[in-house]
């Protein structure tokens, strides 16, 4: 009987430790993996983030050809750095770049403008990791976007 037990604690044990040594969690304590591109189609125009393994952040406005997905122009440009701490994302040392027209041009036409510096964003991903959505609180009476927003995986 106690050898039974020595051998299924044994057992538990190993499989305790096989489990969670499996659960990698990064340098921020958390185990969301956002590296990549994400967007967000709309009426006027794509939004994406490129999320890099440096921890560097571009976001853009950019507009395609519906066909070809290629670029046909820019409106506005975010750049900067980001880290993940549990389900919280935030964008800093940002800068900005946008269209002076205020419409889709050449990459070339951005120029810096005023915008935050830091963007911080409750955030969550889905059972298959290909959608992720960004939170946020929006005072009484503000204009701003729905929350939660939504990027696929591209």
């Amino acid at each position: 009987m106690k050898r039974t037990l020595n051998l299924n604690f044994s057992l538990l044990a190993a499989f305790l430790i096989l489990t969670f040594s499996n659960c990698k969690k990064n340098a921020n304590g958390s185990n969301a993996d956002i590296t990549g591109k994400w967007v967000k189609t709309e009426f006027q125009g794509v939004q994406q983030y490129i999320f890099n393994s440096d921890h560097t952040v571009e976001f853009d406005l950019l507009a395609t050809d519906s066909v070809t997905k290629a670029v046909m122009g820019y409106r506005y440009k975010r750049v900067g750095k980001y880290n993940i701490k549990n389900d919280t994302l935030t964008m800093f040392d940002l800068s900005n770049y946008s269209n002076s027209k205020n419409s889709f041009g050449p990459i070339t036409d951005l120029i810096p403008t005023n915008g935050p510096a830091t963007i911080t964003y409750s955030f969550s991903l889905n059972a298959q990791k290909n959608k992720l959505s960004f939170y946020f609180y929006c005072p009484p009476y503000a204009n701003c976007l729905p929350s939660p927003m939504v990027y696929n995986r591209q």
